[in-house]
This record gives structure tokens, C-alpha cells and sequence, in this order.
């Protein structure tokens, strides 16, 4: 093969990995660990130029390896910070103010607890029980939270979709994480949030479900999945 033709295969290798990890997201980062090891047998330098060029152009595929928050595709008027929270909607959705007074409604992301206040919809089973440990926990913590973002930071209702860390003495408690781990949530990981964060969330959903946790302790019980 001439130094051109071989110059252009390469050139057509890096176009096809490049389209397949934007395309497909983490199976495009599958495909591109595939295919450079099979270059690397026969081309290590050809390998790391384009593992190089594709990290370079494709942000995501390097942030795949660590657990820092994604940026955010649409902002929130809130600003992360510590917020007095004024109202607990249900369990997984509250109120907080900022330090002009303004109002603002958060959604927990990640986390789906059962509706209790949701128009034209019965009170769903462990719905009120989720509402009250989410009033309670806040209550006990000063109703003081820390506000988060990570990744999406506003749902299509015009929610700010937060992480919300309670203030503790011995340190932050991860509310999120905390009602799946008490199997008063389900885990809603269709957002775009960080990969470390979606583990994490999964993990405590599945602590909940092999302990047969409140909702998961009776499979009768969760008409509202």
C-alpha cells in the first residue's frame, strides 16, 4: 500500500471512530477501545494519535473516566449554594429562596418518589411516608440545604433539577441518594448527570430492593412504577 492510500485509510479510521462516540455515547467509547487495540497491534504510534485526537473533540469520552459534574445544556436562575428551604412539596420535590427572596422549586434528580399531591392522581402507596421523611429530615437539619447541579439543571416542567445535600454536624447527607437507600424512591436515570452520581444512586436503589425496603417489600404495593 502507497504512503497516500495508507494516509487515507487512517484519515477514514479517524472520521468513522470520531462520528460512532458522538453518535452512541458510551457505546461509541466501546467501539473506539475496540478498534484502537486492534490498530495498536499492528500501529501503536497510529493508536495513540487518534486516542488523542478523539479525546480532544469528544470531551465526553474523557469525563467517562472520572466522576466531575457534567456542564449543564440549559442554566438555572438558581445559583448553587445553601438555601433556606420555605416548603416541602412531596418527597422529591421542594422550595427553597435565595437571598432575594425569590422562590425557587426544586426536583431531586435521579430519585422518583410515589405522588401524594400530583392532580387527578391518588395518593400513590409510601407516597405520604416520603413526603413526611423528606419535611422531617429538612426539619431536623435546620431546613437548610445545599443546592447542587450536575449535568441537566432544568427539567420541561421548569424545575430546577438539583442534588440536595442536608447540613449536618457530622457532615453533608446526600438526600438523593438517602431515599433510595431507605426504599422510598425509585431510581429516574434518564437525565443527563455524571456517570459517578448514577452509580451511586443505583447502588443505594439496589441496597433498598435486596433489604425489601418499604416500597420494594411488597411488589402488590407499587402500582405507581
Amino acid at each position: 500500500m502507497s504512503k497516500a492510500s495508507k494516509q487515507l485509510v487512517q484519515n477514514q479510521i479517524k472520521k468513522i471512530i470520531r462520528r460512532e462516540v458522538r453518535r452512541r455515547g458510551g457505546y461509541g467509547v466501546i467501539l473506539l477501545i475496540a478498534v484502537l487495540f486492534l490498530i495498536g497491534l499492528f500501529n501503536p504510534k497510529l493508536r495513540d494519535q487518534i486516542a488523542a485526537k478523539v479525546e480532544n473533540s469528544f470531551p465526553t469520552a474523557n469525563f467517562l473516566q472520572n466522576d466531575q459534574p457534567l456542564p449543564s445544556k440549559k442554566q438555572s436562575p438558581l445559583k448553587e449554594g445553601i438555601w433556606a428551604v420555605v416548603h416541602v412539596v412531596d418527597g422529591d420535590t421542594l422550595d427553597v429562596v435565595d437571598n432575594n427572596g425569590v422562590k425557587h422549586r426544586i426536583r431531586l434528580i435521579g430519585v422518583d418518589t410515589p405522588e401524594v399531591v400530583k392532580p387527578n392522581t391518588p395518593p400513590q402507596p409510601f407516597g405520604q411516608e416520603a413526603s413526611d421523611f423528606t419535611k422531617r429530615v429538612i426539619a431536623q437539619t435546620g431546613n437548610r440545604v445545599r443546592v447542587a447541579f450536575d449535568g441537566d439543571q432544568v427539567d420541561q416542567y421548569g424545575r430546577n433539577l438539583a442534588m440536595i445535600y442536608l447540613q449536618t454536624p457530622k457532615g453533608e447527607i446526600w438526600l438523593n441518594e438517602l431515599l433510595l437507600r431507605e426504599g422510598l424512591a425509585k431510581s429516574l436515570l434518564q437525565y443527563r448527570f455524571s456517570k459517578g452520581a448514577k452509580q451511586r444512586l443505583q447502588t443505594a436503589e439496589n441496597e433498598a430492593k435486596t433489604a425489601r425496603r418499604k416500597i420494594w417489600s411488597n411488589t402488590k404495593k407499587q402500582s405507581w412504577f
